[in-house]
């Protein structure tokens, strides 16, 4: 199913709202035209309903378990940590909400497989964070 038709089932549910939906545009943009990204790809699809059910959750006054430990430490790890974070920072620019560190857990985690799926096609970090 297109993101664009399950975004719209799930604000049909009450699931999300339109600002969500909203943002997960603006941050598809982003990754599209400023990253290089291609946005076309099951990873990206997975990352902007994760923003999408995470900005859900946010509204509802519910949040995530965070990412298993080990999982983040081989994110943090990884030699495209620096792509990854600077990334996941200026994406968080883009959300108009405060996003729990268990949520951003799984953006980062999200990001890392896209940086690995894309990493000859993104842009280079232009502030890369170590």
């Amino acid at each position: 199913m297109p993101i664009d038709e399950q975004l719209a089932r799930w604000h049909a549910y009450g699931q999300i709202n339109q600002q969500a939906i909203e943002t997960v545009g603006r941050v598809q943009q982003r990754l599209a035209v400023y990253w290089g990204a291609d946005t076309s790809t099951p990873q990206v699809d997975v990352l902007l309903l994760h923003i999408a059910a995470s900005l859900g959750r946010i509204g509802r006054g519910g949040c995530v378990s965070p990412l298993y430990q080990p999982m983040q430490e081989e994110i943090r790890q990884a030699p495209m940590f620096p792509q990854v974070m600077a990334m996941h920072l200026d994406l968080l620019e883009l959300i108009p909400v405060s996003i729990p560190e268990a949520e951003q857990s799984y953006f980062l985690a999200n990001l890392y497989a896209l940086v690995r799926e894309q990493h000859q096609r993104l842009l280079p970090a232009k502030n890369a964070v170590n």
